[in-house]
């Protein structure tokens, strides 16, 4: 009779432990203990997103709730155990522990307005275990696929959504786009069309896979090794709001926060206010800014509108001329001046410019009299800019002095600096921007390129995180080496912000455009560009420069004809432009295809794109707007991955497929009016095999808006 009353007690008490997780201490959240899916809801009970928590825990594995341990380490003033987090920074916490093997912590944030945030942290007891949660795309109660993510950045598979890319787990850095599955430019967040996001810390040394096995998840994993400096912790926070305007305004916030460093390097162009006050430069950088606004001197807002009308222009040298020379690029300019139809804009020299790398000093052999081409190429009313990354060859004459003062990444535990990869034909290091010294002297470099030749404009390639050897030390200690580009762009801007920089990990400061990449120019390139075009918006990048037209020219390889024609049309109605190879090169069909579009660019996109530029500065909105956005409430909307939106009237469905006559799209509802034949059609549908001429692109502007279903 004893046991049947201890067998009783212990089944109420484990039903009603169950009740409490599945009800969990949180008003949005529920978490399922047996199959360890973690839910969480909107104000009216409705899922947002679902976890998948603890993958690699044994099947049946039930835990131990530690909650009440860790409140009794909070009355005895212990440190409640919890990477980057505060004890006084959550308002509640659930704590759940799988003996020798993990323990879980789930944390409710305090709210900031109508943004609810929420921190999970896992630790692993054991030494040769690994740690894995996963996004996935239905709720608990519903088998069909019922969330859409975007986020990750540039991926080389596209990924837009996340059901369109196929990552492996692999270290999220920042890398070459024809290297690897993460490209250039990165946001280490997903968010959905629930009104929700996930954010990975600065510090995340773990690996991220993105629909692997075509699994339609996102999966974050870290696996703990017996070695001692193996990070045994597995964390990130979850966002929800009312809805994605909100959500979208919380995440400019954050991009604020973060690159107010460049910010303050440049005093002149941006003003910070903070709840109405204006914020004092030497106020601590950890001190609590919410409401934090950026005001732009008009100087930015000119920047970013002539960056827009006018092209970037790299030269091409040519098999006849495969060397970067003074002549040569004055020979560019002028093939550009005679056939740029009015529009001008920078003329940005590469790396080469330099006898060696980081040698900051324009080569005497090719660039006899710098001088004279920056004032030749002012008279033709262009700007020249310069590119500039940050390794620095041991053959020019500052490395041994910069080595003894310590201005170079150093070797783990050594005074050494430490060799990176840039090319076979110059030993490198590279310049350590998180010691104070060496961006002072890299800012004085500039500022002698400025004085002696006029030059202020530059274009910025940071070293990618695959440069470094992977046990390295900065003079701070820094999350990784991707943490240091807001310090490479905050010593170029104390001299004058950079037109373009081609890595980032968070939109940068304008009047600076994240420039994408485009790799050797290819067919596959032009089917991810809009994609990789579009994540970039979603995830608040605004000020977008598409790369070169056809891709990167090199001396002896000019892009397909078909591939450059296409790549020109869709260029056109996006952002900023890049040109390298000239329509010249081909034919005269090229050249009148390229003058057309131009002009179009002129006529419908450019007059679009300037009523978004405050608006974009404000609240980092994006110029052109995903379908997913323009229409949040329609389902057909958030899976098209190549068409997008400039202002509330014209949408653009581009080729980008080698060979390609015709294409399917998707037409929002409304009255519509062809770019091509000047029709109209009905929309609320899906245009099967629509006729598209290599010198065509679809667009469509919308006469009416019906509010019935066609």
């Amino acid at each position: 009779m004893l046991v049947v009353i201890v067998v009783s007690i212990c089944l109420v008490s484990y039903f009603y432990h169950l009740h409490l997780l599945e009800l969990s201490i949180f008003n949005r959240f529920r978490f399922y203990e047996k199959t360890r899916f973690l839910e969480v809801y909107d104000a009216a009970w409705k899922p947002v997103v679902t976890l998948h928590m603890g993958t690699r825990l044994p099947v049946h594995s039930i835990p131990e709730d530690c909650t009440d341990y860790l409140g009794y380490l909070d009355k005895k003033n212990s440190s409640v155990p919890h990477l980057g987090l505060d004890d006084d920074q959550y308002e509640e916490m659930t704590c759940l522990d799988w003996t020798g093997l993990a323990q879980l912590h789930l944390r409710k944030l305090y709210s900031g307005g109508s943004v609810q945030c929420y921190s999970v942290w896992w630790l692993a007891h054991n030494k040769d275990f690994t740690l894995r949660d996963c996004l996935m795309p239905t709720s608990m109660d519903q088998k069909e696929r019922n969330f859409t993510w975007w986020g990750g950045g540039e991926m080389a598979t596209g990924g837009f959504p996340v059901t369109r890319a196929n990552i492996p787990p692999e270290t999220m850095v920042t890398g070459k786009l024809d290297r690897g599955p993460w490209g250039q430019v990165l946001r280490r967040t997903w968010l959905s069309d629930s009104a929700t996001l996930l954010i990975l810390p600065p510090v995340f040394r773990g690996r991220v896979s993105v629909n692997h096995e075509q699994d339609e998840q996102v999966c974050l994993e870290v696996h703990v090794t017996p070695c001692p400096n193996s990070d045994p912790t597995l964390s990130y926070t979850l966002c929800t709001a009312p809805d994605r305007t909100t959500l979208a305004d919380y995440l400019h916030q954050r991009t604020v926060r973060e690159r107010r460093v460049v910010g303050l390097a440049a005093p002149s162009l941006v003003n910070y206010t903070v709840e109405g006050a204006e914020q004092d430069a030497n106020e601590s950088e950890t001190q609590d800014m919410t409401g934090l606004q950026e005001t732009f001197a008009q100087e930015v807002v000119t920047r970013v509108e002539d960056r827009l009308k006018n092209p970037v222009w790299i030269p091409w040298m040519t098999p006849d001329s495969p060397t970067l020379t003074q002549a040569g690029v004055l020979r560019y300019v002028d093939r550009v001046v005679t056939n740029a139809t009015g529009m001008l804009g920078h003329i940005v020299l590469p790396a080469s410019w330099q006898t060696r790398p980081g040698e900051l000093e324009f080569d005497p052999d090719r660039f006899p009299d710098p001088l004279a081409l920056s004032e030749a190429l002012k008279a033709k009313r262009f700007h020249l800019a310069l590119t500039l990354h940050p390794f620095v060859s041991v053959d020019v004459p500052d490395f041994n002095k910069g080595a003894s003062v310590g201005l170079w990444v150093r070797q783990r535990d050594s005074v050494l600096p430490a060799l990176a990869h840039y090319d076979e034909r110059h030993p490198c290091v590279v310049t350590d921007f998180s010691n104070p010294r060496a961006s002072q002297w890299y800012a004085s470099k500039l500022e002698q390129l400025k004085e002696k030749y006029g030059i202020d404009r530059f274009h910025l390639q940071p070293a990618d995180g695959h440069a470094l050897p992977a046990y390295h030390d900065h003079h701070t200690p820094m999350p990784g080496s991707d943490n240091t580009l807001v310090h490479f762009m905050a010593s170029v801007s104390s001299v004058s912000p950079p037109v373009s920089t081609e890595t980032a990990v968070m939109p940068p400061l304008p009047p600076t455009f994240v420039t994408m990449g485009s790799g050797d120019g290819s067919w596959r390139g032009m089917e991810t560009l809009v994609p990789r075009v579009l994540t970039l918006a979603m995830l608040g990048f605004p000020f977008i420069d598409v790369g070169p037209v056809g891709g990167i020219a090199r001396a002896g390889h000019v892009p397909e004809r078909e591939l450059y024609i296409r790549w020109i049309e869709a260029s056109a109605f996006l952002p900023a432009m890049q040109m390298s190879v000239l329509p010249s090169t081909y034919d005269q069909e090229v050249e009148d295809i390229a003058e057309e579009y131009l002009a179009l660019r002129k006529q419908l996109v450019l007059p679009r794109l300037m009523q978004k530029v405050q608006e974009a500065l404000d609240y980092g909105t994006p110029l052109i707007t995903p379908l997913a956005l323009f229409l949040p409430d329609d389902p057909e909307a958030k899976q098209v991955d190549d068409q997008w939106m400039l202002g509330d009237d014209l949408m653009v469905a581009p080729v980008t497929r080698r060979g390609a006559r015709t294409r399917t799209l998707y037409l929002p509802k409304g009255i519509w009016r062809e770019g091509i034949e000047g029709n109209l059609r009905n929309g609320g549908r899906w245009v099967r095999d629509y006729k598209v001429p290599i010198n065509k692109i679809p667009y469509f502007i919308l006469t009416y808006v019906n509010d019935f279903e066609t």
